[in-house]
């Protein structure tokens, strides 16, 4: 799998626009550090006033808003549009969508779902069991699909009357649920959407909201007043294209638009969110983050250094993760020692695999397992040089931390070597594993944490990050359960093989932020960074 997180999204789903992660984190902090409760909530409350529009500043125009292609990194706009048969709820919680209820059988190898009764699309054809049938038609089985396993292990869908669905799969395989969860390719599109030859005409959804227009300058949306759930309550919303930061942000606060912010949308650079803060009538809102950010280590085809376990304990020993999170990032992220943070469901308990810093320490374990000299230390032809490959155009601040790892590892005789990559070669590079370590970020929810232990850390992908076959088999065992005791104890057995393994260097959890005028009301983060909920938000003024 290539690229950093947001590039690995990008190809995978379509989820990734660059993304100043890093710099957003470095601003949070200073806000915390002198922002009052109100400041940092996740939601903007006051009295609704009915109708209004919305304007959101969105980083890129958009070629299309077809969910089977992956063109577009717009997912917040897709949520108005089209819906899911079920949510991710806080948690991890399921929530009804389009289905009001589910079951799956004790062998977990059938789903049936009942559909809301009295739902239409946009234009009034009805959703019932047979349009989501050949809706799920044009992507189940479909290779193209696979990064989501319940395309391929769907074997057949029934539709015993109009408002139930089952899904027929070849094997237990619990994250089906979840992933039915997500925007692309899953959320159903009307039979409008297609012409007969198949080829994409237009977005028609079940959501809140329709498309009126689209152009390169912005995407207009309107009231649905089909909608199944009640009358959404703005007139309309306008995504504006500016893609240019220093533009959103004036347009934000001369009142051009509402809202900026989200992963995918247009995120906030440092010095704009500072400017923010200084100003009564914008509120930053900020939520913990469902990803991690790691240090990867290539195993495979890297320093022959990096296949020694010992070596890649150092340097969990010598990276400062508390000096990171307080220093570069003012104490508002947080020091990370497992792959997933606790937001995620089955992610490692709190506190199970501590990790304390000592350089010395580090030292030590290097010395014992043979190696001598100062950076870059050596046992006979291997010498502790790695290479950390870095894209500055996906995680803009993430140079100041690769500089401090490098002074870090420097300490306790590891020498790194920073290569500064364009998108291109970045890319090009990780696929070939032509690096020896590279930041990584988690994918977050709804995906995680099936996603990318299937994705990154199996043996049969070529570019994974780390494998072995016994924890292959550990995922296949997580994957298959059915009971959630089962399925608790089955991950804890992963996370367990992997921290044995000293298979990453994880380093921070990282934090949500959007910045919203006063005017806006009733707005609240979503629960993922994928579902931007609008339907009962209102604009004051």
């Amino acid at each position: 799998m290539t690229g950093v997180r947001r590039r690995r999204i990008r190809q995978l789903t379509a989820r990734g626009s660059a993304l100043p992660r890093l710099a957003a984190i470095i601003v949070l902090a200073l806000l915390t550090s002198c922002s009052s409760g109100a400041k940092n909530a996740g939601s903007s409350d006051g009295q609704v006033p009915a109708g209004g529009t919305l304007r959101i500043a969105i980083g890129q125009s958009e070629p299309d808003l077809n969910i089977l292609e992956y063109k577009n990194h717009s997912f917040d706009v897709l949520d108005q549009i089209f819906e899911p048969l079920v949510r991710y709820g806080p948690d991890g919680k399921l929530k009804p969508g389009l289905a009001e209820s589910w079951e799956v059988s004790a062998d977990g190898r059938t789903m049936t779902f009942h559909l809301r009764r009295g739902v239409t699309f946009s234009d009034g054809t009805p959703f019932d069991a047979a349009v989501a049938k050949q809706d799920l038609g044009r992507w189940l089985g479909n290779e193209r699909h696979q990064f989501l396993g319940i395309t391929t292990d769907t074997t057949s869908v029934d539709t015993p009357d109009d408002h139930t669905l089952v899904l027929h799969l070849r094997r237990a395989y619990y994250p089906a649920l979840q992933e039915l969860t997500a925007v692309r390719p899953v959320r159903f599109q009307g039979p409008a959407t297609f012409a007969a030859d198949g080829s994409f005409v237009k977005p028609v959804g079940t959501g809140p909201y329709k498309l009126a227009s689209s152009s390169e300058t912005e995407l207009v949306l309107v009231r649905n007043d089909r909608y199944w759930a009640g009358r959404p309550n703005l007139d309309k919303i306008v995504f504006k294209v500016i893609p240019d930061s220093q533009q959103r942000l004036a347009a934000l606060k001369a009142g051009e638009v509402d809202m900026i912010g989200g992963d995918y949308l247009a995120p906030l650079a440092p010095e704009e969110a500072v400017e923010l803060r200084s100003r009564s009538d914008i509120q930053v809102l900020s939520q913990p983050s469902s990803t991690n950010l790691f240090l990867a280590f290539n195993t495979t085809t890297g320093n022959p250094g990096l296949r020694d376990k010992a070596v890649r304990q150092a340097i969990n020993l010598a990276v400062d993760r508390d000096g990171y999170a307080s220093t570069l990032f003012n104490g508002l992220a947080k020091p990370a020692t497992q792959l997933f943070p606790p937001s995620i469901p089955y992610a490692p308990p709190a506190g199970s695999h501590p990790i304390e810093h000592s350089a010395d320490a580090a030292i030590a374990l290097l010395r014992q397992a043979g190696y001598s000299g100062s950076a870059p230390a050596a046992k006979g032809d291997t010498r502790l040089s790695f290479r950390l490959i870095l894209d500055p155009n996906l995680l803009p601040q993430a140079k100041t931390l690769s500089e401090a790892v490098q002074a870090d590892l420097k300490k306790v005789g590891i020498d790194v070597r920073i290569e500064q990559l364009d998108s291109t070669a970045y890319s090009d590079k990780a696929a070939k594993r032509d690096y020896d370590l590279r930041f990584y970020e988690t994918y977050g929810s709804p995906y995680d944490p099936f996603a990318l232990l299937n994705a990154d850390f199996r043996t049969r992908e070529t570019a994974n990050l780390f494998s072995t076959p016994a924890i292959d088999r550990l995922i296949d065992a997580a994957l298959a359960t059915t009971t959630e005791a089962d399925r608790a104890a089955a991950y804890n057995r992963v996370w367990a093989e992997l921290n044995d393994n000293w298979a990453i260097a994880s380093l921070l959890e990282l934090p949500r932020m959007w910045a919203v005028r006063n005017t806006v009301r009733g707005f609240h983060l979503g629960v993922t960074e994928y579902d931007l909920p609008l339907r009962t938000v209102g604009v004051a003024g």
